[in-house]
């Protein structure tokens, strides 16, 4: 698919499906990517994909599904050197400010989409900014970091979580910037979409794995 169309479909506030990929083995992309997914989210902050490992899962998918690159860093010559594998875009982890926002979008110049992630109690505080700044397409809350940042961890349900979660939604949706997230679970999802989350990354590779085992063997042993 062209960035163009990934990105038409992203400013419609398409609802766009998709999973984490951390293991960095071009059979495993392309494994997810014939389950119907609209997009993959792979993984070279905490997962393997490196500039090696991205290019030959991007070349064994030939384009059937739009790829997400999570850079491991701010870094310039990290994220210009992510841009040019040729990814639909790249996913710029712990944007505080709008400068660093600023800064990834001149480091990327053009050659795909710019997707920042909101994760930090700092990035809240900077939201309305970040979203203001020419050449950010989407805006992505990182659920974990961003919990442990306002010092209640994985405490998904706390009302001080759940009410920064919803800041940065209204923002967004003022702004127009469209939005997505990570959540480990479908039930977990469906609760975001309500507010105007469609970029929306559920699961991962390593445990979709082990859920499917998990399933399998629970099944024959009764």
């Amino acid at each position: 698919m062209a960035l163009s169309a990934f990105r038409d479909r992203l400013r419609a506030g398409e609802r766009l499906l998709g999973t984490l990929v951390q293991i960095p083995r071009p059979e495993v992309a392309v494994a997810l990517a014939r389950q119907g997914f609209d997009w993959l989210f792979l993984d070279g902050e905490h997962g393997g994909f490196g500039p090696a490992e991205t290019s030959r899962a991007l070349a064994a998918l030939k384009g059937a599904v739009p790829c997400l690159l999570r850079v491991p860093s701010l870094d310039p010559e990290a994220l210009a050197e992510a841009a040019a594998i040729g990814a639909e875009g790249l996913i710029v982890p712990h944007v505080d400010t709008a400068a660093q926002a600023e800064a990834a979008v001149a480091a990327v110049r053009g050659r795909g989409l710019v997707v920042v992630q909101a994760e930090s109690a700092e990035a809240l505080a900077h939201i309305e900014a970040i979203v203001r700044v020419p050449g950010v397409d989407a805006v992505f809350v990182g659920p974990y970091d961003l919990s442990a940042s306002l010092g209640i961890s994985e405490q998904f349900d706390h009302p001080t979580f759940l009410e920064a979660v919803a800041t940065i939604a209204q923002v967004c949706r003022e702004a127009r910037m469209p939005l997505g997230i990570f959540r480990m679970t479908a039930a977990e999802m469906r609760s975001h979409e309500p507010a105007g989350f469609t970029l929306l990354a559920t699961g991962l590779d390593g445990a979709l794995l082990e859920a499917g085992a998990r399933a399998l063997l629970g099944e024959l042993r009764g």
